[in-house]
């Protein structure tokens, strides 16, 4: 059976294809992520709202599929609505399906945490008013976020056309503007992001975590797997421990 050291689900908000591949290409062999793909088509109010009236329905899939962690993905779902509305909806799925299910910005907080960074840069594909939204919501759950950019990109089948370096660069960009940073947060799974992860790391000596990554450390964490990750940065080398 192929997942049998563990299953992840995801409840992707679109095609969920960048984070599937990039699943595969950091974890060994054993692991599997089941995909539920979503509705989102343009990065806007009208397509979120959709995708959250589907959340259950897709959880309960990916529940009757033996995922032992389901990460429901699509922060701007969550900064839309607010600080506090994904720890409600964690507790609300956990219970209901009886497997840890957890939205994917709450992975990322926590992942931000748990490498101890206060002050952020954060790097985007994103228009500028989701950026407000995330630092607000980033503001909200204590961080300070000293730099926000992104690209401006609204159709959301355009993040995967990105360059594999894009991400990089902006966030690079970025940091030598605010350099107090205690490191770099890159959200949005659905653009290349784990290729520069170390060597942006090695490169400011301080931590760099992409959704990628707290999406995939968080549901490992959930589904109680210790599997350190090494050669995609600090975060997914501490899952050893």
């Amino acid at each position: 059976m192929y997942g049998w050291r563990a299953k992840i689900g995801h409840v992707a908000p679109s095609r969920g294809d960048t984070l599937v591949y990039e699943f595969y290409r950091m974890m060994p062999q054993g692991f599997m992520i089941l995909n539920s793909t979503g509705t989102i088509r343009q990065l806007v109010d009208a397509d979120f709202e959709r995708q959250l009236q589907r959340i259950e329905e897709a959880a309960q899939d990916l529940v009757e599929n033996k995922c032992d962690a389901i990460i429901i993905g699509g922060s701007p779902l969550f900064t839309k609505l607010g600080y506090g509305s994904d720890i409600e909806m964690e507790k609300k799925l956990t219970a209901r399906f009886g497997v840890p299910t957890s939205p994917g910005i709450t992975g990322e907080i926590a992942a931000l945490r748990s490498l101890n960074l206060k002050k952020l840069v954060v790097a985007t594909p994103h228009e500028d008013s989701l950026n407000d939204r995330m630092k607000a919501f980033l503001e909200a759950s204590g961080f300070n976020v000293l730099k926000i950019q992104g690209y401006g990109v609204r159709k959301n089948a355009d993040l995967t056309d990105m360059d594999i370096h894009a991400a990089y660069r902006i966030a690079k960009k970025l940091y030598e503007q605010a350099s107090d940073a205690d490191g770099i947060f890159v959200p949005c799974p659905r653009w290349p992001t784990i290729t520069d992860v170390d060597l942006l790391e090695r490169e400011i000596g301080k931590p760099v975590v992409t959704s990628c990554q707290a999406y995939i450390w968080h549901a490992l964490k959930m589904a109680k797997v210790k599997e350190g990750i090494e050669g995609f940065g600090r975060l997914m080398a501490s899952l050893a421990g």
